[in-house]
């Protein structure tokens, strides 16, 4: 619960760059939020190891989905995401991260029509495929909160950047902007996908639950 919330609130003060003072009381102080020591650093440093900690929570996400939707009938879905995991690489570039979300996108969606789609059941196989892909989600999120720091550091570095600089930057940019609707999203995911699993009789693993 604690790490969701840390998600959370690195997402909204993303989206509206106010103190943190304030923002989800339960996460005040966590994972050192609203740190600017990281300010003048080696920015081309900080964003190396930001789109490392973003592609690995990505493609943790990414293989999540290939199971669930694979569990749910959705194979194109399933393969799409498999696919868009194994190429995506801790070198990659913003259009490398921008083709990443889009499919992540895209894969969520059809996850979520099959999650609604009136009598779909699941065999013994494809619940516990759907239970994998959970506790993968799972992680997912767990991994997007311990980029919490390393988010925080980077922003408040790259307020402060040179112009000349930014053309360089192009991959942590992206995920600064990135991050805080991604990380709604995949909150908001897995608590649909325990939603529909408790609803269909398939065992929620505890990775998903220590995520919420």
């Amino acid at each position: 619960m604690r790490k969701s919330l840390i998600v959370l609130a690195v997402a909204t003060a993303a989206l509206a760059p106010l103190s943190h003072a304030g923002m989800f009381d339960a996460v005040k102080g966590a994972a050192s939020l609203g740190g600017s020591s990281n300010s003048g650093g080696d920015l081309i440093g900080q964003q190396t190891r930001l789109v490392e900690l973003y592609v690995a929570a990505n493609k943790e996400v990414l293989m999540a989905q290939s199971k669930m939707a694979l569990a749910l009938g959705a194979k194109d879905a399933a393969a799409l995401a498999k696919a868009e995991a194994d190429a995506l690489t801790s070198g990659a570039t913003k259009d490398n991260l921008a083709k990443a979300d889009s499919v992540q996108s895209k894969v969520a969606k059809a996850i979520s029509e099959g999650q609604q789609a009136q009598g779909v059941t699941l065999d013994a196989q494809a619940k516990k495929t759907y239970a994998e892909g959970m506790g993968s989600l799972g992680l997912g999120l767990l991994k997007y909160a311990g980029m919490a720091k390393q988010f925080d550091g980077f922003k408040s570095a790259l307020s402060s950047a040179s112009p000349m600089d930014l053309p360089k930057l192009s991959s942590g940019s992206y995920i600064i902007t990135s991050f805080p609707g991604n990380s709604k999203n995949l909150y908001n995911t897995l608590n649909q996908a325990i939603s529909f699993a408790k609803s269909n009789d398939i065992p929620v693993p505890k990775d998903a639950t220590k995520a919420l």
